[in-house]
């Protein structure tokens, strides 16, 4: 596997994300591709906490770092998808809404190529285990925007992660 191939896989999984498509980059590049539920089968007030988190006003792209394993299986379900990534549901409420949502297994050999041209970075917190210790900035260094949050699953809160800022005071 070579950065060339790596940034390949991701450059068409945005694409295939900003079609509409929740994408799911698997460790050998082959995606899997969820169609994103049209917005008129969300409930009202589903569709309102989602624009209270990323509002469709601005479309965005949304790199998300989770487990990915369910989606190399036979056959993958929805099920799976919930029970390996506890806060599913919300993916598929950005991607209804119009955000470009893919989804990355967090390895540092994925780490950039899954991040670049990102608004949002979603981390599931049972993967920061597999991350490199400087994650962050590595992340936000290939972002369009760096807003990294990390979904806490001992309270299922999306919490803000802030990015050390790399500057240096003049001497």
């Amino acid at each position: 596997m070579t950065n060339d191939s790596v940034e390949s896989w991701f450059k068409q999984a945005r694409a295939q994300a900003a079609q509409g498509n929740i994408v799911v980059v698997g460790r050998d590049g082959k995606n899997l591709l969820l169609p994103s539920i049209r917005t008129t089968s969300v409930l009202p007030e589903m569709a309102a906490a989602i624009e209270q988190i990323i509002p469709s006003t601005t479309k965005r792209n949304v790199a998300v770092i989770g487990d990915t394993s369910w989606a190399a299986s036979r056959d993958p379900s929805l099920q799976a998808a919930s029970r390996a990534i506890p806060f599913w549901g919300m993916l598929m409420g950005f991607a209804s809404i119009g955000h470009a949502v893919w989804i990355f297994y967090g390895s540092a050999d994925l780490l950039c190529a899954g991040c670049c041209d990102a608004d949002v970075l979603i981390v599931d917190s049972a993967s920061l285990i597999t991350l490199p210790n400087d994650w962050q900035a590595e992340a936000a260094r290939v972002m369009r925007n760096s807003q990294i949050l990390v979904h806490d699953r001992a309270s299922y809160r999306l919490l803000l992660y802030t990015v050390p800022s790399q500057r240096t005071s003049p001497p």
